[in-house]
């Protein structure tokens, strides 16, 4: 997070002076280069619960899109766009904006794998979006069709630094579970997600945490605190963030013994401790 505030608003102001002063193709890529300067700070904003900041960053980039010369960064957008509605609350609109996108790019059999993981991302981010409306059936549908999209991909690939494959898309099943509170459901597929080093740091830190929210609702307490740790480990910045973990951690802290020295430790990392 600290690298990337440092890095990215010089090469937003790089990227805006090369467009402005360029001409053709030179202009074209400038552009490119700063949609997804912005789509990055969006990201990071919405990460760091400036949804709104996000969104003003998401307003720049298709700006930019419009004058790009990469055709892929519109799907993008509207996969990041879904992702920042969704975390200002608007639900619906997150939904609608992936389905919207996903139905206009839908690969066929020759598509290449780039497209067909696009593709997949969009479904991801409209499931997202549907499971927290509680629209429980739209979300199984959806999940069908990610794990056959996965399925033909074979492996994971990473686009435009986001995973899609076997790998993330059982790591969505399992937050799918996880927020329908279906915990020992989420315990059980958790244990069958493959190749999970093939993730970027902060989906394995999702992962782990989405682990120890199923497990604190069973009561597995120490579970829980082993992977929320585990959590930490792959993404100790990232950590401090998410209001889900804190709070869960916050509540480990209550129930724990003073002798639970692990989860005292990571509530005093979190800033947790009174």
């Amino acid at each position: 997070m600290a690298e990337i505030g440092l890095l990215v608003p010089q090469l937003i102001r790089d990227a805006r002076a090369a467009a402005h002063s360029c001409t053709g193709s030179e202009a074209a890529a400038a552009n490119s280069v700063l949609a997804v300067a912005y789509q990055v700070a969006a990201t990071t904003l919405t990460a760091l619960g400036k949804e709104d900041a996000a969104f003003t960053a998401m307003e720049r980039s298709l700006a930019a899109i419009r004058l790009c010369d990469d055709s892929h960064l519109e799907t993008l957008a509207a996969s990041t766009l879904s992702w920042v509605f969704t975390k200002q609350g608007r639900l619906a609109d997150a939904e609608r904006i992936a389905l919207a996108r996903a139905e206009q790019i839908e690969p066929g059999f020759r598509s290449a794998p780039q497209d067909l993981a696009l593709w997949g991302i969009l479904l991801l981010r409209a499931a997202t979006a549907a499971v927290r409306q509680e629209k429980h059936g739209t979300v199984t549908d959806l999940l069908r069709l990610v794990k056959g999209a996965a399925a033909s991909l074979g492996e994971d690939h990473l686009v435009y630094a986001t995973p899609f494959g076997p790998t993330n898309a059982g790591v969505a099943g399992v937050n799918f579970l996880v927020e329908m509170e279906k915990n020992e459901e989420a315990v059980r597929a958790a244990r069958t997600v493959p190749d999970l080093n093939s993730l970027p740091p902060t989906w394995r830190a999702r992962f782990h945490v989405d682990r120890a929210l199923a497990h604190g609702d069973l009561g597995q307490d120490r579970a829980a605190g082993h992977a929320l740790l585990r959590a930490e480990a792959e993404a100790p910045e990232w950590m401090r963030y998410p209001s889900t973990s804190r709070r869960l951690v916050a509540e480990l802290r209550e129930r724990a013994p003073r002798r639970d020295s692990a989860v005292l430790g990571l509530a005093g990392r979190l800033g947790l401790m009174r």
